[in-house]
């Protein structure tokens, strides 16, 4: 079990990381950085075959591609989460074929930075982010998942695909094949905002139902409501690793202009 708190300027973060009640370690990772407005998770994927080492490097090499940014703009931003997701993809294939017991080895990763009153993320896989406003909660990212693409085309619902068998086949990951397309968006952020970045061993277990209201009754003590949601989780079953990120904005943080 591993909790993280930090809190100064305009944003409070705090995460959680939590092996679950079924599994034997823990192959999630989580880093982030208050002062510089960043956040990674990842969700390794493998088992004995790697998938701690998977999230480790995605986890690492994002974090440190954001540690190092020169860039100054929003778009320079975004174009720089985009270039960190995909570095960290070949970092994971480079690993995987320099030792053959990393072979099949991968990793899901959601990464945000806040700058100049916005949000950017970019993911790849089933890990997911969200967002809390008073009485409303808004998956963010759009899962990479089979099932995802049966709800896209019509042949499921929402609600049947949470119960479905089958909802850890990935259509997109790190470290699969030699090229990946993370998706990249940006959205306005409030002051008030809860964003949650988390691992499908969360969302596997809760609804968004029982997110919002941890967010809605918590939001003033983000490591209470880390905490929480984990050990809710554990309740339903735990039945993988789980880990989460809130972030929550206390004011604004307009770029400084020149």
């Amino acid at each position: 079990m591993e909790v993280q708190n930090q809190e100064t300027g305009a944003l409070q973060m705090a995460s959680r990381t939590d092996t679950g009640r079924m599994r034997q370690r823990n192959e999630d990772v989580c880093l982030f950085d208050e002062a510089s407005h960043w956040a990674v998770l990842a969700d390794g994927m493998g088992g004995y075959q790697g998938g701690d080492v998977a999230a480790r490097l995605v986890a690492d090499s994002v974090a440190g591609r954001l540690r190092a940014s020169e860039a100054a703009s929003v778009s320079e931003m975004l174009a720089e989460l985009r270039q960190a997701t995909m570095r960290a993809n070949t970092e994971v294939i480079a690993a995987a074929r320099k030792d053959r017991a990393l072979h099949g080895m991968g990793s899901t990763v959601v990464a945000t930075r806040f700058h100049d009153n916005t949000v950017l993320v970019s993911h790849v896989g089933d890990s997911r982010m969200y967002r809390y406003r008073p009485d409303e909660l808004v998956q963010l990212t759009r899962d990479h998942s089979l099932l995802q693409e049966q709800v896209d085309g019509g042949m499921m619902s929402a609600d049947a695909a949470r119960v479905a068998p089958g909802r850890s086949l990935l259509t997109r990951a790190l470290g699969v094949e030699a090229a990946v397309v993370p998706d990249v968006a940006l959205h306005e952020a409030r002051v008030g905002d809860v964003y949650l970045l988390c691992s499908d061993g969360l969302t596997d277990m809760l609804d968004d139902e029982d997110i919002a209201l941890v967010c809605e009754t918590l939001s003033a003590n983000l490591a209470l409501a880390a905490d929480h949601l984990v050990q809710l989780a554990n309740d339903r079953g735990g039945r993988d690793n789980i880990t989460v990120v809130l972030i929550k904005v206390l004011r604004p943080f307009p770029a400084r202009r020149t």
